[in-house]
């Protein structure tokens, strides 16, 4: 049986971690999107993610 993975091992979560980032910093540095644009491009970025995930995050410990 699976248990599912740690949660530092999900490209998901790293994506929108990442894409957070991005949002605050894009402002420093002149490239900024719109908003519906980021939107967008975040939400197919994560359905991608879905069809390609596996295995759920194990929140729990595993001792």
């Amino acid at each position: 049986m699976n248990s599912g993975k740690q949660w530092w091992m999900s490209r998901t979560l790293w994506t929108n971690v990442l894409a957070i980032v991005a949002i605050i910093l894009q402002g420093q540095f002149g490239y900024v999107l719109s908003p519906e644009t980021q939107v967008m491009v975040l939400g197919a970025v994560n359905a991608l993610l879905r069809l390609v995930t596996r295995q759920p995050i194990a929140w729990e410990d595993h001792a």
